[in-house]
C-alpha cells in the first residue's frame, strides 16, 4: 500500500513534465497596441526653444538662481523668471518631448529626452538654448500598455517609439 501511494504521489509530481503537444510559444500574444515611431534623426531635432506658453499639466518644479524650470507633463519645460517670487514672468518654453525629469549641476542642465539624456544650457540674457551633448539610449525603451518592448514589434534600431495606439 506504501509503494502504491508513493507511486502515485510520483506521477503527480512529473506529470507537469509531460509534454502534450501544446507549446505557448507556438501561438504568441498578439498586442492590441501598435508603436508610433520617428525616426532618430528627426527626433534629435525635436528639442526647441518657443515662447512662453500657458501652464496646463504641470510636473516637477526645478529652481535654479532666478530661475524656475517647471515641467509640462511629456511636453518640456515652462521657464519662469522668479526674481519677484509674488510675480514670476514666464520667460519660454523649451519643448522637449517625452521629457520627465531635469537636473542641474552649475549652469548645465540635463534632460531626460524619451531614451537620450541631453545636456545643454540656458542663457536668459539672449534667451538662446545650446545643446551641449546627447547620450544616446541611456535609458529603457518605453513599452506597450500590455508590457511588450519595441522588439516584439520590429522596431528597427534607428527608430524611437514615441508611444502606442490602440488598434481597431
Amino acid at each position: 500500500m506504501k509503494k502504491a501511494a508513493f507511486y502515485l504521489i510520483l506521477i503527480f509530481l512529473f506529470q507537469s513534465c509531460w509534454y502534450t503537444g501544446v507549446d505557448d510559444g507556438d501561438q504568441p500574444y498578439r498586442s492590441m497596441y501598435k508603436p508610433i515611431t520617428q525616426n532618430r534623426a528627426d527626433f534629435e531635432k525635436t528639442i526647441v526653444l518657443k515662447e512662453a506658453q500657458p501652464i496646463m499639466t504641470s510636473g516637477k518644479i526645478y529652481v535654479k538662481d532666478d530661475l524656475i524650470y517647471l515641467n509640462e507633463l511629456g511636453k518640456g519645460f515652462h521657464i519662469l523668471n522668479n526674481s519677484d517670487p509674488e510675480n514670476p514672468e514666464p520667460l519660454a518654453f523649451l519643448e522637449i518631448p517625452l521629457a520627465t525629469d531635469l537636473a542641474v549641476r552649475g549652469n548645465i542642465l540635463y534632460v531626460h529626452h524619451a531614451v537620450d539624456l541631453v545636456s545643454f544650457s540656458y542663457s536668459v540674457s539672449n534667451n538662446r538654448l545650446v545643446i551641449l551633448h546627447r547620450e544616446r539610449n541611456v535609458f529603457p525603451e518605453l513599452q506597450s500598455p500590455d508590457g511588450f518592448s519595441p522588439d516584439h514589434y520590429g522596431v528597427s534600431e534607428g527608430v524611437i517609439v514615441l508611444g502606442y495606439q490602440l488598434e481597431n
